[in-house]
């Protein structure tokens, strides 16, 4: 489990990267909503997400794609709900940047998504 926690991390990473660049773009250069900005960047991340962690993460080669797309999706999209409350109360109700924001929702979300994918879309 180690070493798909740190695979999974990795594609974290990475996504985190694509997260963050696409939410800047969207909300600093064109001017978005920060929520709108952010729901967007987080979508193309999680698509992203999903075909890494499927193939290298958890190796789950077997399991209708369509299923897991869609299982990946709903788990996404709760870590999307606890991201946006998040990136919300700390960037408009406290008030931080929205990148400071962003930064206390990602551990939390990480747990979520992790052990949903492994227990609920995933699993062997």
């Amino acid at each position: 489990m180690f070493k798909q926690v740190v695979k999974f991390g990795i594609v974290g990473v990475v996504n985190t990267i694509i997260d963050f660049r696409l939410l800047n773009l969207l909300a600093g250069v064109f001017g978005w909503a920060v929520l709108w900005a952010n729901t967007v960047s987080f979508s193309v991340a999680v698509i992203n997400s999903f075909f890494f962690n499927k193939y290298w993460t958890f190796r789950a080669r077997e399991g209708n794609t369509y299923l897991q797309l869609g299982g990946f999706v709903l788990v996404a999209v709760i870590g999307l709900g606890l991201s946006d409350l998040m990136v919300y109360y700390f960037s408009e109700v406290v008030p931080w940047h929205y990148n400071w924001a962003k930064l206390i929702s990602i551990p939390i979300v990480f747990a979520w998504n992790f052990a949903a994918s492994k227990k609920l879309v995933f699993k062997k």
